[in-house]
């Protein structure tokens, strides 16, 4: 066997949990059908589960109990399923039922508010449980096995899911909360996931976090929302920023509205209206009255504040607008709040998900006993063993990190001390200069003492003083930037013709997102300037480990090196000929944001793996196989060829970041193909070896040490350990590497899934092994990542020049019939490469 970091076996506690009795029914599947037909314009299935699940409850709770039972089991979208016989249906092996929420008896007819229901049974065999032996058994992944999973899936979700807030995966009761402000508050869930494993099926528990509306009355949740106090300050007109900001918040909220004598209904606001309380319209009898006038004389409700803003409950198709005062209207509790959480609430949303490893695994064993009160689950004759599993794992021993001569250091608790290190290869720091966006906060002398912290941090690269230090404004970013680099030019005039070897050195304020956009998008694109961004309280708070850091990513973005790892037994093998490692992912636009996925791919092109460049792409939004990775891999593998000696890379170990399991295959068809093809296209003959892994984070699988003598400083696993059976993935080669120590709370492994192996021929100890060192080797850190550093990919946001003001709400890019014309090319005008002077630094750190 050859060398290798060594390993000590060792064994952790899963958040896993055995299913030890399948159902021991067979079901039958049942196609659904929900539709409302009250309303010609919505007409067709609803794809709504809420309120598809709440209405098929009402037909099989109350309307026909007789012939839903046993009571069924529902997805909420199309697929319904019938334990151990076939429903006594109307028809045969079909039905269609036509109901009313407030009848507890069907419709002969539809009529207003009606739904109907039409249920068909699928033709074929009906599902076993036990078909999951294909897959836990036999390791074939089979088209039945994945039915019975969803089936076992469907049976543990459906009770708590009926019952609490949910996303589908995972429940919130609402018992344990935290307002953030913005009309928003944080709840606390519990995930739930079947998955298959060798010889058993499993039930994996975590704890989750989802955003939710704050319910209450309307007046106060918009109050909340745009951070105001007096109820007057919601007389609002349809032209200020608040009435827009607060329109796209409440579309779609479900509230109750007031309606007299202690009655409500529940409807959905569709838009605000502003003055709702003067809305005038014309009665029945064609008399013209205003909306608090109609609620005094139809409900003797008075209206107490008829300026403010109301909402419109109609669609614009109906034939008359519902206009009503927004302080007639409660918000629904428990609602969830589907787009991205605002930038200002991250660190409350942190603060409240951080859970210590204990009280994590408490709430996961408190979550796993709820299961046997579930009557899908104790009508199936389901069994759930309500102990954690524990799994074999082995803790890597930790690569050694190597800085300048003779310097090494080895990490303890995921970490290391540089203090009195040398870089393995320091840059020079002789041109750079300061521009300053606070001058209100960051006055002159703070301005001295911050370049006074710099130049003794960055003795190792020969640092200059800066050759200009001066303020900028806000508002006029460019403006400033073109100035500052004017007189940078006169006191140094090579720099006009080659500004590489410069760097900008960036002040800005704390929440300052859209300044840094166009820092960047300057620095990165238009004048090829490399640029650091500090933010004012910590340059003004300084101190020596945070300008170190700042060094770290100087160095390395002027072409240095820092550190390297490839001391380990399996980079030395690697490096036996030449490779280049790749690291790609695709992010995506938030929901409801019409926008592209951007495509990033980094590559090493030193013989460490140390140093990288990055490729950016744009394509349709939500896309995840990467569109151009065949044009990527050739830059790529073009550019590290040209590279004074080196000679083009006979391997290529590939990172892929964000894929989900389902898309496995289709990785496999495109991406690998791609790859593959891009290396045919250089040269007929050119057939290098190729390790693809996956590297995925969105995972729910957490491991704990079985006792504290067995934990890290914080309670957690050590950094280095494996886990590669008990919990894995029965037909494909994978597994959990916690390569990093969490600072506050649990920290969550990558899991690698290896999809092709020329290299290490499905070695795990050496992929694994391989997938520890490079998260050795992240330029900015003294600590190990959590996934491998060709994973940090570039800032593709950056590339679209903020100044030309694109739509990105759902809103700017949709036709009247409600399907995309998302326009790509629009896109890609305002998407600009990295200039050229800078494209082969780290730019992107």
């Amino acid at each position: 066997m050859s060398p290798s970091l060594g390993s000590k076996p060792i064994t952790l506690r899963s958040n896993s949990f055995a299913i030890t009795q399948l159902p021991k029914f067979d079901y039958i599947q049942y196609d659904e059908i929900v539709a409302f037909t009250d309303n010609p314009n919505r007409r067709g299935p609803s794809t709504d589960p809420r309120k598809n699940q709440q209405v098929f409850q009402h037909l099989q709770n109350r309307v026909a109990p007789d012939i839903f039972n046993p009571r069924v089991i529902y997805d909420g979208r199309s697929i319904a399923y019938a334990r151990g016989q076939p429903l006594r249906l109307p028809g045969n092996n079909a039905g269609r039922f036509i109901i009313h929420l407030n009848q507890a008896t069907p419709l002969p007819t539809e009529s207003r508010g009606s739904v109907t229901i039409t249920l068909t049974q699928t033709i074929g065999p009906h599902i076993r449980p036990n078909d999951v032996f294909d897959l836990t058994r036999d390791k074939k992944d089979t088209t039945r096995a994945k039915t019975a999973t969803n089936l076992l899936q469907l049976i543990v979700r459906q009770g708590p899911n009926l019952v609490y807030t949910n996303n589908g995966r995972a429940y919130f009761r609402g018992d344990q909360k935290k307002v953030i402000g913005s009309g928003l508050e944080l709840w606390r869930g519990i995930f739930q996931s079947v998955r298959p494993t060798l010889g058993k099926m499993i039930l994996t528990i975590d704890t989750c976090t989802a955003a939710v509306y704050t319910g209450g009355p309307l007046i106060d949740v918009c109050l909340n929302f745009l951070g105001l106090r007096d109820v007057r300050q919601l007389v609002l007109r349809p032209t200020d920023p608040a009435f827009r900001e607060l329109s796209k918040f409440l579309k779609n909220l479900r509230i109750t509205v007031q309606t007299g004598g202690g009655r409500s209904r529940t409807k959905t606001i569709r838009a605000l209206e502003p003055a709702a309380g003067l809305y005038v319209f014309a009665t029945d009898g064609g008399a013209e009255t205003n909306v608090e006038s109609h609620f005094w004389s139809a409900h003797s409700i008075r209206v107490l504040y008829p300026r403010i803003i109301g909402v419109h409950l109609a669609g614009k198709k109906a034939p008359h607008p519902d206009i009503v005062p927004a302080e007639l209207c409660t918000v629904i509790t428990g609602q969830l709040w589907r787009n991205r959480i605002p930038e200002h609430l991250t660190k409350d949303v942190v603060s409240f998900s951080t859970m210590k490893p204990q009280e994590r695994l408490s709430k996961i064993i408190e979550g796993i006993q709820g299961y046997h009160q579930s009557e899908f689950v104790a009508e199936s004759e389901m069994r759930i063993d309500t102990n954690p599993l524990e799994v074999p794992a082995k803790l890597l021993n930790t690569p050694r990190v190597i800085y300048g001569p003779q310097q090494e250091v080895t990490a303890r608790n995921g970490g290391w001390n540089v203090l009195g290190k040398q870089f393995h290869q320091p840059a020079q720091l002789r041109y750079w200069a300061v521009i300053n966006f606070c001058p209100e906060i960051m006055d002159l002398r703070s301005m001295d003492k911050m370049v006074h912290e710099i130049l003794s941090c960055c003795k190792n690269l020969d640092a200059n003083d800066p050759i200009v230090v001066d303020n900028g404004l806000g508002p006029d970013v460019e403006q400033s930037l073109y100035a500052l680099l004017r007189k940078v030019v006169e006191k140094v005039p090579q720099l006009k013709a080659d500004p590489s070897s410069f760097i900008l050195f960036v002040v800005l304020p704390d929440k300052a997102g859209n300044i840094r956009n166009r820092v960047k998008f300057w620095g990165d694109c238009t004048m090829g300037v490399l640029t650091n961004c500090v933010m004012v309280s910590k340059a003004k708070k300084g101190g020596s480990q945070y300008f170190n850091n700042v060094a770290l990513k100087l160095n390395a973005r002027l072409g240095g090196c820092n550190s390297h790892a490839s001391g380990s037994p399996v980079m030395q093998e690697l490096m036996q000929k030449p490779y280049i490692v790749i690291g790609a992912d695709v992010s995506h636009p938030g929901p409801g944001m019409q926008k592209p996925s951007i495509a990033s791919l980094v590559f090493s092109h030193d013989r460490h793996a140390a140093q990288y460049m990055a490729l950016t792409s744009i394509q349709e939004p939500r896309e995840e196989m990467i569109q151009d990775l065949k044009e990527l891999t050739q830059r790529a593998l073009k550019t590290f060829a040209r590279k004074p000696g080196n000679a083009p890379p006979a391997r290529i170990i590939f990172f892929r970041d964000g894929v989900s399991e389902g898309e496995f295959d289709k990785v496999i068809a495109v991406e690998i193909k791609a790859i593959q093809e891009a290396c045919i296209e250089i040269d007929q003959n050119y057939r290098p070896q190729i390790t693809f892994m996956v590297v995925g984070k969105r995972h729910h699988a957490v491991f704990f040490p079985r006792s504290p003598n067995e934990a890290d400083q914080k309670g957690n696993c050590h950094a280095g350990s494996v886990v590669e059976s008990g919990v894995t993935h029965p037909s494909g080669v994978d597994f959990y590497l916690q390569s990093h120590a969490a600072i506050l709370g649990t920290p969550r492994s990558g899991h690698y899934t290896v999809l092709r192996d020329d290299v290490f021929q499905y070695d795990l100890r050496k992929l694994q092994e391989l997938a520890f060192t490079l998260c050795h080797v992240y330029a900015k850190a003294t600590r190990s990542v959590s996934i491998p550093a060709p994973l940090v990919c570039a800032r593709g946001a950056f590339h679209l020049d903020p100044k030309l003001n694109l739509q990105f709400d759902d809103s700017a890019s949709s036709s009247s019939g409600g399907r995309s014309t998302f326009d790509l090319g629009m896109w890609k005008d305002a998407f600009m490469p990295v200039n050229k002077g800078i494209d082969r630094s780290m730019y992107f750190l």
